[in-house]
């Protein structure tokens, strides 16, 4: 379930800027929709959507947008929320500014699998689009590079 999740959330950078075709509202599980509601009961500007076999749901709390994902079971998979790159912990944020100085971050993602954080960050210049991942907090590894 974790790799599904990740391979999820890979997907849900990759296409942040889309529209999803397969968007619904009312037929999210009870089931599902009564978990999200004891998880995140302060939750407003709720969108659910089903990606392959799970759920997104966007909301905003407290102030920021963040993403939940459910299984079809209605376990918490885990959660993601933007996140500005001053927020990085400080090997994460030198690495980049060490080994990706002529890149630009265009998306960064803080996530959340069983309340262990992990990181999503895309780079980007004017030949390849690059995709890092950290699950340590301590450094990167390329998820993705895809050519321009």
């Amino acid at each position: 379930m974790k790799k599904k999740f990740l391979i999820g959330i890979a997907a849900f950078i990759l296409t942040i800027s889309s529209t999803y075709a397969n968007k619904i509202g009312s037929n999210i599980p009870e089931a599902v929709v009564s978990e999200f509601s004891q998880n995140f009961n302060q939750a407003q500007n709720v969108k659910w959507e089903k990606i392959g076999d799970y759920y997104k749901v966007t909301f905003n709390q407290l102030g920021s947008t963040l993403y939940a994902f459910y299984s079809e079971n209605s376990d918490l998979m885990g959660t993601a929320n933007y996140l500005l790159s001053d927020r990085l912990p400080a090997s994460l944020k030198s690495d980049i500014k060490k080994n990706y100085s002529d890149y630009w971050i265009s998306d960064l993602f803080k996530y959340s699998i069983n309340e262990k954080p992990g990181y999503l960050v895309t780079l980007e210049n004017a030949d390849y689009t690059i995709m890092l991942k950290s699950d340590n907090g301590q450094s990167w590894y390329v998820y993705k590079t895809i050519s321009k």
